[in-house]
């Protein structure tokens, strides 16, 4: 009989995999904008890879999809930008104080993950709202700014922080990999195929939707609070942006392939530069060629474009 891996021979061949797939984002991250020299560019497609990451913890493993997502990216931006200005926090401590503001505001709103389908969906939208309109409300103008927005007084490191970030994305894509190999990557794949049958075995599948729900909202808080203090001064209605960080996040987890490793990498880099192309040249036809592209990869392609190269190559995708 064939002998069950030993947890060590399952950990180095994680770490193999792992050292395997930090090429891919090392050409994406530092050898392209060598070429196309456009910081913000790959700034902006850290954080998105880094959200879309973090909504496949959610959605790609339990199947739970919030509508709202975007309420932890404009948590922890707010509040990077506040600890800065209020409590003259150094941007580090910041960041990570917008990271665990929005695992905070994750536990609030735990109760959601007692809806199933299209109620939670709906109610993570709601969620967000609520949010929303406190930070748009002028009587906080002294807190929030309001809706003036608001500009966190941090020193000029592009670098830096593009760099800060670059290290976010490989995290959490690494991050990824490690929870599709583990017990509990697996157990979250089967609440999602079938959350009754998981239940009568036993298994406290609430309580393993709130740890994969908190950990996404820790990745998308921190990469919230770089992209505020990066940008520099900030809207409500610019962070709080159902289109970017919800909508588009949602879009490219779906295209790439959920519950995968490369699926986020790939369909974050694909369309995020077809939208860029798309939204400078035709301004008026994009969200048309991306309604088009959703459906055609639903119809013909339901586990995303990733489900075609895993026929044809073994390994961590």
């Amino acid at each position: 009989m064939k002998s069950e891996p030993t947890s060590d021979h399952r950990v180095t061949t994680i770490m193999k995999d792992a050292a395997k797939s930090i090429v891919p984002l090392i050409v994406l991250f530092v050898i392209a904008p060598l070429i196309y020299q456009d910081q913000f560019l790959f700034f902006l497609l850290a954080i998105l890879l880094v959200c879309t990451n973090a909504l496949n913890i959610v959605y790609g493993f339990t199947g739970y999809l919030p509508f709202g997502f975007a309420v932890f990216v404009a948590f922890g931006a707010y509040t990077a930008a506040m600890t800065v200005n209020l409590l003259h926090f150094p941007v580090w401590l910041a960041v990570v104080s917008a990271g665990l503001s929005s695992v905070l505001l994750s536990l609030v709103f735990t109760p959601l993950l007692r809806l199933n389908g299209a109620y939670f969906a709906i109610a993570s939208l709601a969620a967000f709202e609520a949010v929303y309109n406190i930070y748009q409300n002028g009587a906080l103008r002294n807190i929030t700014g309001g809706p003036y927005g608001i500009f966190p007084k941090v020193p000029y490191t592009p670098n830096l922080d593009y760099i800060t970030v670059v290290l976010l994305a490989i995290a959490s894509s690494l991050l990824i990999l490690f929870i599709k190999r583990s017990d509990f990557g697996l157990a979250l794949q089967a609440i999602r195929d079938d959350r009754y049958a998981v239940e009568t075995v036993g298994v406290n599948t609430l309580m393993m939707r709130t740890y994969a729900w908190v950990l996404s909202s820790l990745l998308t808080g921190l990469a919230g609070g770089m992209y505020g203090l990066y940008i520099g001064f900030f809207y409500p209605s610019g962070v709080f942006d159902l289109t970017q960080f919800s909508v588009l996040v949602i879009i490219f987890l779906i295209f790439g392939g959920r519950g995968t490793y490369l699926g986020p990498l790939i369909g974050t880099v694909i369309l995020f530069l077809l939208y860029q192309f798309l939204n400078l040249s035709f301004p008026n036809l994009y969200l048309l060629v991306f309604g088009v592209i959703i459906i055609l990869v639903m119809l013909f392609l339901p586990d995303g474009v990733i489900s075609v190269l895993q026929k044809r190559v073994k390994g961590v995708l």
